[in-house]
């Protein structure tokens, strides 16, 4: 008779809450496996091999499916659209002793399973243009993020870029005007001070909010110049 005191048995209880191997669960039968050797155990099993005739490709995705809505919800809930590695969600994610395990799905790896999240555009890879061999990759270290592709926050993201294209546009519009009123306003100081618009330096395109200085004096000097050499008297020659 067990003694369900002794430490022996209260390891055994431990070890048989806490997260065995992955490898040693069969979800066809929802049991844990301590080991290789029990696993082995279990899958030759008339209650084992029974079940595992029962299961159809139907099953497999439906296993597949559910496997990747909980990754996807586990990574949408707890970190939303910031990057993280690959290998952290997926420890996070397997902590629960009911999820769906990988095994049972059609994903051989966890490579394959970023790789396809990715190519379904429900995940975005961060940093695959860091590495020279991008067929080498161990996916599980690179940084994905979730792609939140609801009506709600493809709305949003959709607003704020009418916003940022508007307010582009009208900046635009301003430091045109703008440039056309520097323009106007260097013309009609040149004819005041009889200046020659040519004269007078163009100035380069504004934007708004920018610091102006317009500086004549280059011009009025010229212009001075040239008058005073227009002022000189005419010498006439009396024979």
């Amino acid at each position: 008779m067990s003694d369900y005191s002794s430490a022996k048995f209260l390891s055994k209880q431990m070890k048989a809450r806490g997260l065995q191997k992955l490898r040693f669960y069969c979800q066809v039968c929802m049991k844990q496996c301590r080991d290789d050797n029990g696993f082995k155990s279990h899958i030759k099993s008339p209650y084992h091999l029974k079940k595992i005739a029962q299961i159809s490709t139907d099953d497999i995705d439906e296993y597949t499916a559910q496997f990747e809505s909980d990754f996807l919800t586990h990574l949408r809930v707890n970190h939303g659209e910031k990057p993280i590695t690959a290998n952290k969600v997926y420890n996070e994610f397997i902590q629960d002793r009911d999820h769906i395990h990988m095994n049972a799905t059609q994903f051989t790896s966890l490579n394959k399973f970023i790789q396809h999240l990715s190519k379904e555009g429900k995940i975005r890879i961060r940093n695959l243009d860091d590495f020279d061999k991008p067929e080498n990759i161990e996916m599980g270290n690179l940084l994905i993020s979730y792609v939140d592709t609801s009506g709600n926050n493809t709305l949003q993201k959709q607003q704020l870029q009418d916003i940022e294209k508007h307010e582009k546009a009208d900046q635009e519009m301003k430091s045109y005007i703008l440039q056309k009123q520097i323009e106007a306003g260097l013309k009609a100081a040149a004819a005041q001070n009889d200046i020659d618009p040519s004269e007078i330096e163009e100035s380069k395109p504004l934007t708004f909010g920018d610091d102006i200085a317009i500086d004549l004096k280059p011009a009025l000097k010229k212009n001075k110049i040239q008058k005073k050499n227009k002022k000189k008297p005419t010498k006439i020659m009396f024979g």
